[in-house]
């Protein structure tokens, strides 16, 4: 164990009550302390239910926490800076080393706290060192903010033991959907797809089925409209912990990953490591992972959603009919497993 110590930042953390929400940030800091680190997290964890007034107190405690937390810390490794601001204030961590790992739609600037607070971190962006969970983040980074020293990292990468390939045969061809149920994850594709199981039954000689995860903000909508299309063919589980979603993946025969956009998208490399293929649109980091023909096939952009969804159609029909040729495990082993990403930081911070 090193004598190093890191003070792990960000706006949220798995608690008992809710296990699944920011889960990366546990992922990330087992990562962490694997590489020989000792960290402390910084962060926001929610023991009951999540009402505004709730999560306004749990903010204005954390940022009071960020804006004066001291201590004898070798590195500040932020993630979500728009969220965790008050730490780039703080006077008694300035000269720390700080690491920002960027997340999700962060560097997009699309919610309130990113269009205020990102125009006037440049100069503590461009200081510290930078982690993006794909190349295609590091891309959007580099434009925005031009010569920022750039790291990849796969934000805590994939338990490969606990998503392993421990799959069982089965008479049904199943589809599977692990994401929210929601219009930007892809909810509507999922829709139309059920509603042509008999296409692609026929298309594949196949009998379908659909497994689906009942979480989202709009999941009580979608399922109300899957219960009236195709209530015998679609089985619904509960939202599961993440130590049990080897167990969903291990269900189905395909994932359905129609994200309109995602940082990384480690539903699908967990999916893969179980030795599911994915179909994804062609955008964001799913080309850098989803190989077409080998770990799953990619549907480009079209002009509307009418011809996205058909799009997709075809790259399930085409996925069900060559099942048998994808092989999507080994991409996850050597490139976004947890192992890879110890051995990532190990490099990273002892060059710091």
């Amino acid at each position: 164990m090193s004598d190093k110590k890191i003070l792990l930042v960000n706006n949220g953390y798995p608690s008992e009550r809710y296990p699944n929400y920011t889960a990366y940030i546990r992922d990330m800091e087992l990562a962490l302390s694997r590489a020989g680190y000792r960290v402390e997290p910084l962060v926001i964890k929610y023991e009951k239910k999540i009402s505004p007034l709730y999560k306004l107190r749990k903010y204005l405690r954390f940022w009071l926490s960020c804006l004066t937390k001291r201590g004898n810390y070798d590195f500040i490794y932020i993630s979500h800076l728009p969220h965790v601001w008050p730490i780039m204030l703080n006077p008694f961590l300035r000269r720390r080393k700080f690491i920002i790992h960027w997340q999700g739609d962060d560097l997009a600037g699309k919610s309130t706290l990113s269009a205020i607070t990102l125009p006037l971190a440049g100069r503590f962006i461009k200081q510290a060192v930078n982690v993006v969970p794909s190349r295609y983040f590091s891309t959007i980074l580099n434009k925005k903010y031009p010569g920022t020293e750039v790291h990849v990292s796969p934000s805590g990468g994939v338990d490969t033991e606990l998503f392993s390939t421990d799959r069982k045969p089965r008479k049904d061809f199943t589809i599977g959907f692990a994401s929210a149920l929601i219009k930007e994850k892809g909810a509507e594709t999922l829709i139309y797809l059920i509603g042509r199981q008999k296409e692609i039954e026929a298309a594949t000689g196949r009998k379908i089925a659909f497994n689906i995860i009942n979480y989202g903000s709009k999941a009580e909508y979608y399922l109300k409209r899957i219960q009236q299309s195709a209530p015998d063919s679609c089985k619904v589980f509960n939202r599961m912990s993440k130590s049990r979603m080897p167990e969903f993946y291990q269900s189905i025969d395909l994932l359905l990953f129609p994200s309109q956009r995602e940082g990384l998208g480690l539903v699908a490399l967990e999916a893969m490591s179980c030795g599911v293929p994915v179909v994804a649109p062609d955008i964001c980091a799913f080309p850098e992972y989803i190989e077409p023909g080998v770990t799953g096939e990619l549907v480009e952009p079209q002009a509307d959603e009418a011809q996205q969804n058909r799009a997709f159609l075809a790259a399930v029909i085409k996925a069900i009919n060559s099942i048998e040729t994808y092989s999507p495990r080994r991409i996850v082993e050597e490139n976004y497993s947890s192992a890879s990403v110890t051995t990532g930081y190990q490099k990273l911070l002892d060059s710091l």
